[in-house]
């Protein structure tokens, strides 16, 4: 059987700045410039022969086209993460090593997150640090911070925990960042409540 689909590279830069409404904050996550995403995926639209964007002033705009191409599109990455996680356990396995901020933790339920049976099994560690250099330096997989700071091509998810104005700031390597384990733990800290 012989398949047809364009560049995986266009495909994950579509899927990426599809979900952003940004190059740019594709491109954090991918780990790459907003230009090469943004070339990826010119690519890949003439690679299809369609417009999958309309390129705003303040951002991006799915097509019609574009808008019912992203959930198949998204819904085979995540059968390929499948997949792969299934021959490689590991890496489903993987736990993640998150650097605290000391003023973040006040924001965070008591006993953060060792209070919840499903971070347990996301989180190996914690250690209560601000040193954004231990990410760089692979000592770190994550850190929450109490506040936004400049930090490269690291990507950054802003949640607020119980409901709190004041958020925290979840700051990973790009590789990491759309994983299972950071896509969880982002999630678990914008429902929870603290106690």
């Amino acid at each position: 059987m012989t398949y047809r689909f364009p560049s995986l590279n266009g495909l994950k830069a579509f899927e990426a700045a599809a979900r952003h409404l940004s190059f740019k904050a594709a491109a954090a996550e991918l780990g790459v410039t907003a230009g090469a995403v943004s070339q990826q995926v010119k690519r890949l639209e003439m690679s299809l022969g369609i417009s999958l964007f309309r390129r705003l002033p303040q951002g991006l705009l799915l097509t019609r086209k574009g808008a019912a191409y992203l959930p198949d599109i998204s819904r085979a990455f995540d059968v390929l993460t499948d997949a792969t996680e299934a021959v490689a356990p590991a890496l489903n396995g993987r736990k993640l090593s998150i650097g605290l901020d000391p003023l973040v933790i006040e924001r965070l339920p008591k006993g953060w997150p060792r209070h919840s049976t499903e971070l347990e099994s996301y989180v190996r560690e914690t250690r209560i640090t601000d040193d954004i250099e231990l990410i760089w330096n692979n000592e770190l997989d994550a850190l929450l911070l109490a506040r936004q700071t400049r930090h490269g091509s690291l990507s950054e998810h802003t949640v607020c925990p119980n409901g709190n104005s004041e958020p925290v700031f979840f700051i990973t390597r790009p590789g990491l960042a759309e994983c299972r384990q950071s896509r969880a733990i982002v999630e678990a800290l914008a429902s929870e409540s603290a106690e």
